[in-house]
């Protein structure tokens, strides 16, 4: 909050004027003679901490003393909990914040989210690892007056979300409210495909490119939750309930409060978003931008719907035409309506026969389901590393010399057998000289201490 501006003097000088800081109130002066810069060797940290990207610990594991599974998520559910929830949220979204990361993560759990159906929960993470789960059935208006509402159609904070083509239906068809800003994790996995690191062999097609048939990565199709987590994502078992559904009657009840499975469900979900966003990049401007109006223009394709179908040309999991912007982010203008999944688009995805209206209208990627049908979903197979292994370095060959052990009661035995085998040896000696002597014919005296 700002204070008065007074211009005091400083400890720079009298022109100096003081201003307070954002951290408690702590003065910061105006001039730079005035501020310490720290050592180099902690100036070098700093700039270390800067650099580390996209390391954040978001949940904690649970103390000895903490009795709730996940103690570093927040259930909101009355009005002051929402304003001062929005008051952190807001705060970490301004610009000259330093924090881990500049993306937000927000995910929907409810019931056939659609115009048809209901939003029971929104879960909002930030880059200093706060979570909020706010509860929108007991909440209703109190939620979108305090901060939701703005907080959705900013277009400009980067909200990090998966698959939201039916929460921005049902957003704006039974509340009102125009979601913007996303950053759909499912339709820039397509356009990265093939350039990430995987831990499963990724579908591939037939491919004739100038004349030679090559194999490629398919783009045909969508990843669905348990494929990127199979495709993406290390350890697979860490996230055990982002593919389960739950029932409407789970989503809707409140007897004691929100039901454990759908807290457990919309954590578990925060944690599938964050390992995912994990194997991106993101801060080149052009890049960011072909992400963003992707993104808008495929959450956008339910919601631009007067009439909406419900069948298979509408929901599928097959890569929309005219929707990821690899290299400019102007795309064909749609003109002619398809009667099949209802979404406008142009001359050049409909024959000559249709536009004449002999046949009934329906564009290439309907006619194609049409034909061959949707895919069925097989799970990847994960690849076998192998590992690399240790060259061992020869050794030189030396001769073992062998260690001698000593055994109690054995060192009198070896003694005596060592003294008797020198007598013998000794003797030995003295019958060989004594018989040279006798050849020689000169007897020699042998004394008794050798022989004894």
């Amino acid at each position: 909050t700002p204070q008065s501006t007074t211009m005091d003097p400083g400890p720079g000088g009298p022109n100096t004027a003081t201003t307070p800081s954002l951290d408690t109130g702590s003065v910061i002066t105006g001039t730079r003679s005035g501020t310490s810069r720290g050592s180099r060797k902690s100036r070098r940290s700093k700039l270390i901490k800067s650099k580390v990207d996209k390391h954040m610990v978001i949940f904690d594991p649970p103390g000895e003393d903490d009795e709730s599974e996940y103690p570093g998520v927040t259930i909101v559910e009355d009005e002051e909990g929402v304003i001062e929830a929005f008051k952190k949220i807001n705060y970490y979204m301004t610009p000259r914040m330093s924090q881990a990361t500049r993306e937000i993560f927000v995910s929907f759990g409810g019931s056939n989210m659609s115009r048809q159906g209901f939003i029971s929960l929104i879960a909002i993470t930030d880059g200093f690892g706060i979570t909020h789960i706010f509860d929108v059935i007991t909440l209703e208006d109190a939620l979108w007056d305090n901060g939701m509402k703005d907080f959705l159609e900013i277009a400009y904070n980067e909200k990090v979300v998966f698959n939201t083509r039916g929460a921005k239906d049902c957003l704006f068809n039974c509340h009102g409210i125009t979601y913007k800003g996303m950053f759909d994790l499912r339709i820039i996995e397509v356009m990265e495909r093939g350039k990430i690191k995987t831990y499963a062999r990724l579908p591939h097609e037939q491919a004739v490119k100038g004349g030679i048939s090559k194999q490629i990565v398919s783009k045909k199709y969508l990843f669905t939750e348990d494929e990127m987590i199979s495709y993406y994502v290390k350890d697979a078992s860490s996230l055990r309930s982002v593919g389960s559904e739950l029932d409407e009657k789970v989503w809707r009840s409140r007897k004691n409060g929100v039901d454990d499975k759908c807290i457990k469900w919309m954590v578990e979900y925060q944690k599938f978003i964050i390992t995912l966003w994990k194997n991106f990049k993101f801060g080149d401007e052009k890049k960011d931008l072909l992400y963003w109006i992707s993104s808008e223009i495929y959450n956008a394709m339910f919601f631009d719907k007067e009439v909406r179908t419900y069948d298979v040309y509408e929901e599928n999991d097959c890569t929309p035409q005219n929707v990821c912007c690899y290299l400019t982010t102007d795309q064909p203008l749609g003109g002619v309506r398809c009667e099949m999944c209802m979404r406008m688009l142009p001359v050049s995805e409909f024959t000559k026969e249709m536009l004449l209206k002999k046949v009934p209208m329906g564009c290439r990627l309907c006619k194609l389901i049409e034909v061959d049908g949707i895919k069925v979903s097989k799970p990847p197979v994960r690849i076998a590393r192998k590992k690399k292994k240790k060259k061992k370095k020869k050794k030189k060959k030396t001769k073992s010399k062998e260690k001698k052990v000593r055994i109690e009661g054995e060192e009198d035995e070896s003694s005596s057998s060592s003294s008797s085998s020198s007598s013998s040896s000794s003797s030995d000696d003295d019958d060989t000289k004594s018989k040279k002597s006798g050849k020689s014919g000169k007897k020699k005296k042998v004394p008794t201490a050798t022989l004894r």
